[in-house]
């Protein structure tokens, strides 16, 4: 999810907006296809992503978090022309997830879409909320999968709307650095 949006919205005529949205969106798409990503909505100006549909992987919960690492790296590259041509930066949190869902056909009419049911989804959602921007927060779940991989800094247990029990939350601080 983009930072700030609505404040963005009211600093930029809305064709440069699109020119930006666009742009962050063409930013996003490359990293996410470089992990074998799913795009399963844009959602304004926020994505939701799948890792592990429709192809499946191993390590899809590090493909994630890879991701959401390199995706806050890239932005900042992106700034770099944002502010040379609009006078703005961009800034995104992301929240990462791991857990059973179930994936179909949603909608009526002339307009369907893939969508992943359950509780998944939603606790990545309430995750990126926690999020600080240009930070990616994880699951526990998630933790456990990645914690070889990454440097994870424990920001406690938060109770998140819908959410029954609280869910200790992390922060990605980085990839580990290989031991030699």
């Amino acid at each position: 999810d983009l930072v700030g949006s609505t404040m963005l919205s009211g600093q930029l005529d809305p064709e440069d907006l699109r020119t930006v949205v666009r742009a962050y969106q063409e930013t996003a798409a490359e990293v996410i296809q470089r992990y074998e990503g799913h795009i399963a909505q844009y959602l304004g100006d926020g994505l939701l992503v799948y890792f592990g549909y429709p192809q499946a992987h191993e390590d899809d919960a590090q493909r994630a978090v890879h991701t959401g690492v390199e995706l806050v790296e890239a932005i900042g590259g992106l700034n770099t022309r944002l502010e040379a041509s609009y006078g703005v930066q961009l800034a995104v949190r992301l929240g990462i997830h791991t857990g059973p869902v179930v994936v179909g056909d949603i909608g009526s009419g002339g307009r369907h879409e893939q969508l992943a049911l359950g509780e998944t989804p939603n606790i990545a959602a309430r995750l990126e909320g926690l999020a600080a921007p240009n930070t990616v927060v994880i699951s526990p779940v998630t933790a456990r999968l990645v914690r070889q991989t990454f440097v994870l800094e424990d920001l406690g247990a938060s109770a998140l709307k819908g959410v029954a029990v609280p869910v200790a939350a992390s922060r990605v601080l980085g990839r580990r650095t290989p031991s030699r």
